[in-house]
């Protein structure tokens, strides 16, 4: 657990294929089902480097999540328009991007952040979270920071995920959320 930003939950993977991605994840490392959101994904707001944007601008091509036991993982294919998801595979990486981490003073968290000077790429409020990425990121030493604050229905919906990992048996490798 970060004492700056909570508690690490998930590991986020951006990826230029989200199809391939998936399929990897599930025949390669026996990790699924796994669950696809809906793009857009019907964000309230959304500022990309501290910029508000419309939020049906579109940074998702895809989001697949699953479970690996407590540890969510969450596939990203970047959409079209610019963003840390973008910049981050036309820089000519892949792979994981970022930790998201649950948050329980968001404000105090931001607060914090910006004081040290750490950039906000990407921030916006969903009807089940808030959330921020940080730039936190370190070439070899960390990925960037994604804190959330969520509302009882994310925890409801994620725990409805994990538990479809449990007992998965190989039938179903994607789903629709």
């Amino acid at each position: 657990m970060s004492r700056l930003y909570g508690r690490v939950f998930q590991i986020a993977y951006v990826v230029p294929d989200l199809d391939a991605a998936v399929d990897h994840w599930t025949s390669t490392m026996g990790v699924g089902p796994f669950f696809d959101f809906p793009v857009p994904l019907g964000l309230d707001t959304l500022n990309v480097d501290e910029q508000p944007v419309a939020p049906d601008t579109p940074i998702f091509g895809g989001v697949s999540i699953s479970y690996s036991g407590d540890t969510m993982i969450e596939l990203i294919q970047p959409g079209t328009a610019p963003s840390t998801y973008r910049q981050f595979l036309e820089s000519g990486r892949s792979g994981i991007h970022h930790l998201g981490t649950w948050i329980d003073d968001y404000e105090a968290a931001m607060v914090h952040a910006r004081a040290q000077g750490v950039p906000v790429v990407l921030e916006g409020r969903l009807p089940l979270s808030r959330f921020a990425y940080l730039d936190t990121a370190k070439d070899g030493l960390s990925p960037l920071v994604e804190i959330i604050q969520p509302l009882p229905e994310m925890h409801a919906l994620f725990a409805r995920i994990k538990a479809a990992t449990t007992d998965w048996d190989d039938s179903e490798p994607r789903r629709s959320i």
